[in-house]
């Protein structure tokens, strides 16, 4: 039986001591989708996360776009994970932005660092299969389980939860055009949400028309970006 992990906001602090360099990327919050504010944050952008709420309205329509086989990935290189572990998409997020980081040069991972090993003897494996790697992997769940105790979150009594964490990234498909891709352990694999020019401003769109605009109401979305660190 998986793990069941305590929920995370997607904390990020464990990040650091399992590989992610101190500089040049770090991970930010994201306060306004208004193109104004996203102008001052600064660049590269290698992934987007949002927090939003999978219930009601929303959730039937993301279900929907899975049945109706919208979305299709075509392309080769993007790590996916299928989460099986509850509780856990917040780290699962930050596993699809931190291991579609390039595999060398300033923006990569450090080099023999937790991470790197556990993608690395991932690679061969379907999704299902490295969530098992996953429940496995005692330095990951003890990082997951610090951040919960050390971070910003509260540690909740209910480990039931129906807010969601998912992640863009830009990625070419086959045919070598560069697009927007949303990574869910809970589809049945990466999913394509169009042609990317920029990444934040493509996803900030996405953000508004598929779930801001689906979610009733709702006003329970954060995001986050990891990106070139802001000037001092």
């Amino acid at each position: 039986m998986p793990s069941k992990w305590v929920p995370l906001e997607a904390s990020p602090e464990w990040s650091r001591p399992l590989g992610l360099p101190e500089s040049p990327l770090s991970f930010q919050d994201l306060f306004s989708l208004d193109p104004e504010f996203l102008a001052f944050i600064p660049s590269p952008v290698k992934a987007v996360l949002l927090l939003f709420p999978s219930r009601g309205e929303l959730h039937d329509a993301r279900e929907k776009e899975e049945q109706d086989g919208e979305g299709k990935w075509d392309g080769e290189g993007v790590w996916w994970i299928k989460q099986t572990i509850p509780n856990a998409c917040g780290s699962i997020g930050l596993l699809h932005a931190l291991l579609n980081l390039p595999s060398d040069g300033p923006y990569a991972l450090k080099a023999d660092s937790s991470l790197l090993k556990f993608k690395a003897a991932s690679l061969p494996l379907t999704g299902l299969e490295r969530a098992k790697l996953l429940d496995e992997a005692d330095f990951f769940e003890a990082a997951h389980t610090a951040a919960a105790q050390t971070g910003q979150s509260a540690v909740p009594t209910d480990l039931d939860v129906d807010t969601h964490f998912i992640t863009f990234i830009e990625a070419e498909n086959l045919k070598g055009e560069k697009r927007v891709v949303e990574l869910d352990g809970g589809r049945q694999g990466p999913f394509d949400r169009g042609s990317c020019s920029s990444l934040l401003h493509d996803v900030a769109k996405i953000v508004q028309d598929k779930y801001i605009d689906r979610a009733g109401g709702d006003i329970n979305f954060n995001m986050m970006v990891l990106a070139g660190e802001p000037d001092e």
